[in-house]
């Protein structure tokens, strides 16, 4: 039972992941429309939160980083830039990655530590999450 669900979720993230990926690069240049930016927040938001859950506790260290950005542009502090954009692609190809490859454990590589900093630097909020 408990593959099933992490099967799931497995597939419910990655298909997430996926849309929100789409509208990065179609829609977002400079600017990350509103909806997306929610969008980017509650699946950081999931991920962090119930990764742990199906054996993807390193998930949660970068998605955490992400959400925190996220949640405060969601509240309107804030803008989104190129930068971002392509930070933000770069996280979800990460997430995309190991969620397909089915694998909790990914070493930390060059790439995903520079992803985690780079959102950790531009969050003003970076001592943890509240909820």
């Amino acid at each position: 039972m408990k593959d099933k669900i992490r099967n799931i979720f497995i597939r419910e993230t990655s298909s997430d992941l996926a849309l929100i990926q789409e509208e990065l690069v179609t829609n977002a240049k400079d600017m990350i429309p509103d909806g997306l930016v929610e969008k980017v927040f509650r699946a950081m938001h999931t991920i962090k939160g119930s990764g742990p859950m199906f054996g993807f506790n390193h998930l949660s260290d970068v998605a955490l980083p992400v959400e925190k950005v996220y949640k405060e542009l969601y509240y309107g502090k804030g803008q989104t830039n190129s930068q971002l954009v392509e930070k933000t692609s770069g996280v979800i190809n990460l997430l995309q990655k190991a969620l397909t490859e089915c694998d909790a454990h990914i070493p930390n590589c060059n790439e995903e530590r520079a992803l985690i900093e780079y959102f950790n630097n531009i969050c003003p909020f970076n001592a943890g999450s509240d909820d």
